[in-house]
């Protein structure tokens, strides 16, 4: 059975009044940083894809986005050596499910 609360959503309006109110600014002033925000994760959800494509190099990366956000997307998104091309391969643990026999 679907709960009333469920269906409901707050207007967007009602959202970004609470915002102005509590950090005190202008709906301009947090629009404008909403969008910067969003702008700025798109460039580098693109960046990061460049790079794991390797269309861009790391060089290139780093100096787009910042050391910082290019060391912590690729320690988060790599699974091995070709999550990053050009980079150093990670020795491959034993699996444990292996049997001797």
């Amino acid at each position: 059975m679907k709960m009333p609360h469920e269906g409901y959503r707050r207007p967007a309006s009602e959202e970004l009044d609470f915002v102005c109110q509590r950090l005190e600014a202008g709906e301009v002033e947090i629009l404008g940083k909403a969008l910067r925000r969003g702008i700025f994760e798109i460039y580098k959800a693109v960046v990061l894809h460049e790079l794991a494509a390797g269309r861009l190099d790391r060089n290139e990366a780093t100096r787009r986005l910042g050391s910082v956000v290019v060391e912590r997307a690729l320690s988060g998104r790599r699974t091995g050596a070709a999550a990053y091309p050009g980079g150093p391969a990670r020795p491959r643990r034993p699996s444990a499910r292996r049997s001797a026999r």
